[in-house]
């Protein structure tokens, strides 16, 4: 009978000890530099914490994404994660301020990115390992490298993968027919072997 009162109690006390962080989406401070969309663009959370988005100038968004693609919704390149997606929060200028509530279930590194200014660097990242080689830096560079457009990777393998598909359902039909010749030619010869010696036999008799 105690066993709900503690489970109440740990809710409560989980519940108690989780941080709140804000990250505040804006225009950047200069038009063609994005990397002040999201102020400050990295944070750390543990498990439980909440991130706050808070968008309160211009017309910006915040979707998860991966390192590979800084621009491309996370479930779009892998079905596996159900990221976060506010769409576009239009704030004018701190007059209509939205937020988007994300809680933190993993340790994992978060990556993000803002639709409208990604191409010129406006991301970010949630829990980014100090020791990895996906740094917040290289998350910028691809962003931009990329121009906001899927990974020149998958393209490529994309169209590999067409080219190879192409030629094998190209040369499939040849070696049906080719198969399809050579069973006729059989039966043709069995044919002639069998009528040859009745012939012979008739003209004896």
């Amino acid at each position: 009978m105690r066993v709900f009162p503690l489970a109440a109690a740990l809710s409560a006390l989980v519940a108690a000890s989780a941080k709140q962080i804000v990250i505040t989406v804006g225009d950047p401070d200069t038009p063609d530099n994005g990397t002040t969309v999201f102020k400050p663009a990295e944070v750390q959370a543990d498990i439980g914490d909440v991130v706050f988005f808070n968008f309160t100038q211009g017309n910006h968004s915040a979707i998860q994404s991966t390192f590979a693609s800084p621009c491309i919704p996370a479930h779009d390149t892998n079905i596996t994660i159900n990221g976060f997606n506010s769409g576009f929060r239009p704030a004018g200028n701190g007059t209509a301020i939205t937020n988007l509530p994300v809680t933190i279930s993993t340790n994992d590194t978060i990556w993000f990115y803002d639709a409208a200014t990604c191409a010129i660097g406006g991301v970010g990242g949630i829990n980014i390992n100090d020791s990895s080689t996906e740094t917040l830096a290289g998350f910028q560079r691809n962003a931009i490298r990329l121009n906001g457009t899927a990974t020149s990777t998958s393209a490529s393998s994309s169209a590999t993968g067409t080219s190879a598909s192409h030629t094998s359902s190209g040369t499939s039909p040849s070696k049906t027919a080719t198969n399809n010749t050579s069973s006729a030619e059989q039966v043709v010869v069995r044919a002639v072997s069998m009528v040859v010696p009745l012939a012979l036999g008739a003209l004896l008799l």
